[in-house]
């Protein structure tokens, strides 16, 4: 396979990022509810659901020294400053940053969100360390190569790194996608799920992986967003699947912390 030359990956992403959140902030851009302030702030280890698992490992975020990568449209930055945490978000796209900052000074939290454009790790708020590192849909879109140890070196002694990645562990699987659209919404030129050989080599430098895995049935929970019933079964359904180890290699999403040693 040709290796694509790093800056000329960076220029479509960022060209691509620009447009999508572009039209994403002239759609508005709305405080955050009272349902979700309260659905993340301390979710369960057992919820069926990724983004709250995200948030289950996050808890609890009061003091904490959070740092974003690919902050995209700032919904995870506000809710992380929401919750108490001081947040570093950063972002290749303009637009993104921009509405990172306008979703934070809309629910009142702009003090606590700090953000930068770049498209380069080390480069985001270089020098500092951090109680966590997250990023929701992230690495997928950026290089790994060297990236787990750098990530290791910026937390603070007993932080962590909490991810939330799409990923392809089955060839079967990874057939039917072909046949099915991979989002239900449009993805770009250069990025590509991980898959477990990629998730040990980001966990080799810590000591300990908490993991789990999500959406399998419930990966066509999008086409239905106005029934809600059908989505909480669904996504039910998948936790009791998921339980069974031979059925976990078909799971979509990964959501997993990397404990540093404290």
């Amino acid at each position: 396979m040709t290796r694509i030359p790093f800056d000329e990956r960076l220029a479509r992403e960022v060209e691509y990022f620009e447009k999508h959140y572009a039209d994403e902030a002239a759609r508005g851009i709305a405080p955050l509810s009272d349902f979700d302030r309260r659905r993340y702030a301390n979710p369960k280890a057992t919820t069926s659901y990724p983004r709250e698992f995200y948030y289950h490992l996050l808890a609890p975020l009061a003091g904490k020294q959070v740092m974003e990568i690919a902050s995209g449209n700032g919904i995870d930055a506000s809710l992380c400053a929401t919750h108490g945490a001081e947040v570093f978000a950063y972002d290749i796209s303009s637009e993104s940053i921009g509405m990172v900052r306008r979703r934070a000074q809309v629910n009142g939290i702009a003090d606590r969100v700090h953000t930068q454009v770049t498209g380069l790790f080390d480069q985001a708020f270089a020098g500092q360390t951090f109680d966590h590192i997250i990023g929701y849909a992230a690495l997928h879109h950026i290089p790994l190569e060297g990236l787990a140890e750098r990530i290791y070196h910026r937390l603070k002694p007993g932080g962590s790194a909490v991810f939330a990645e799409p990923v392809i562990n089955s060839h079967t699987l990874h057939a039917l996608r072909r046949c099915i659209p991979y989002y239900f919404w449009q993805p770009t030129e250069d990025e590509k799920p991980l898959d477990d050989a990629q998730i040990a080599l980001l966990a080799k430098p810590f000591p300990r992986m908490v993991r789990r895995e999500f959406q399998m049935v419930s990966r066509l929970w999008p086409a239905f967003p106005g029934c809600w019933p059908l989505v909480a079964t669904v996504h039910h359904l998948d936790k009791a699947l998921l339980k069974l180890p031979f059925l976990r290699r078909f799971a979509t999403v990964v959501v997993f912390a990397l404990h540093r040693d404290a």
